[in-house]
């Protein structure tokens, strides 16, 4: 039975709009004779054939196998060197032909610089994961040891703003604001509160039409001008672990209007400073063994059927691993996750390549061991 795959993660890719429709079958031509076409999003690889395209423009393709369920959006894919999507509204099937109407077609913007290896699968396995925590005590993670390290990361990206502050939830008082971050999880950022004009940004809650519809706005600008509050930013600090824990923001207030939208973008750099480091001191490690793939220069695919690691890569897309090839010392290295996918039984996890351990000779030997097992 084919089946679809279920997409957990999937980092954007970089496309650009594919523009010449009137090319597309000529390149579908092409590609049949190459590396083939092939419908997207099932666990089993669905060879597709270019019939040919119908006056009104829709066009007709043949399945080589027939899934049990053809969405009412389908996806031709094709990589060349480059990779190619073609997003088809559904307008009949009839046994294994299926009519179809475009949509949407783009291409990558960037080349595929290095081949995948596959022919390492049986002969090469991933073990020692070190991955996030995932039964953290969230109570522990907010104490001491955040204060400390938003502290210091507070005096060194935010210190040509002395007066911004640090305000935790557990001390601070409870206001319409604060609820509006929780539910929103998005930063408030009013340059003028006398007309209560928000930054022009959506990555920012304009608070203004909520007040509005709730009373409240008159009342707000007044509370502002009684405390002397021209302008101000409170930025929410999250912790991401099974949910989002909202636990502190980040405070800006100044008795003029008109805080610089570089504010934000600092902020911005305080959150994903903390983010890193806290996370990266909740880690362990996991004596498991999974399969690899494919393996190329820059990358790595797995198959995993440990739900541990699964959980903490929800948590912290990040993590390291040792390549065992068979016969030779493990080579660690460092991955950023690309993308996720639930394949019947097992995940299929495709990891980019950040960092390998030891000196410039790791890395050469790493790129030796794939050249000989291919």
């Amino acid at each position: 039975m084919i089946n679809r795959i279920k997409i957990h993660f999937d980092q954007d890719r970089e496309y650009l709009p594919l523009e010449a429709v009137q090319t597309l079958p000529e390149f579908f031509k092409q590609m049949m004779g190459g590396n083939g076409l092939f419908l997207k999003g099932y666990d089993t690889p669905i060879r597709v054939r270019f019939k040919g395209e119908r006056p009104d423009g829709a066009h007709i393709w043949e399945l080589e196998t027939i899934p049990e369920l053809i969405e009412t959006i389908f996806t031709v894919q094709a990589t060349p060197s480059f990779h190619v999507e073609v997003d088809y509204e559904l307008i009949n099937q009839k046994d294994n032909l299926l009519l179809g109407k475009i949509i949407d077609r783009r291409q990558t913007y960037a080349t595929r610089q290095d081949p995948r290896n596959e022919k390492v699968r049986g002969n090469v396995v991933a073990s020692n994961f070190l991955v996030a925590k995932t039964n953290i005590d969230f109570s522990k993670l907010t104490g001491v040891s955040s204060q400390v390290i938003l502290s210091d990361i507070q005096r060194t990206v935010l210190k040509n703003y002395p007066q911004s502050k640090v305000v935790f939830l557990s001390v601070s008082i409870h206001s319409d604001e604060i609820d509006l971050m929780k539910e929103h999880k998005k930063p408030i950022f009013i340059l003028d509160t006398e007309n209560f004009e928000s930054f022009p940004s959506p990555d920012v809650f304009d608070p203004k039409k909520t007040f509005e519809d709730e009373f409240l706005l008159d009342d707000k600008v007044q509370e502002y001008k009684k405390k002397k509050i021209g302008s101000f930013i409170y930025y929410p600090l999250f912790i991401q672990m099974k949910d989002m824990h909202f636990f502190a923001y980040l405070s800006l207030e100044t008795e003029r209007p008109g805080i610089p939208g570089e504010v934000l973008d600092l902020f911005k750099e305080v959150e994903r400073t903390f983010q890193e480091r806290i996370m990266d001191s909740n880690t362990h490690i996991l004596d498991v063994k999974q399969n690899v793939l494919n393996v190329s220069r820059g990358g790595v695919a797995l198959e995993v059927n440990d739900m541990e690691i699964i959980k903490a890569l929800k948590v912290k897309p990040t993590f390291t691993l040792d390549i065992n090839f068979k016969l030779q010392a493990p080579i660690r290295m460092a991955l950023e996750l690309r993308h996720l996918e639930e394949v019947n039984d097992f995940y299929r996890l495709g990891g980019r390549i950040t960092g390998v351990s030891g000196d410039k000779k790791a890395k050469e030997i790493y790129h030796s061991l794939i050249d000989f097992f291919g």
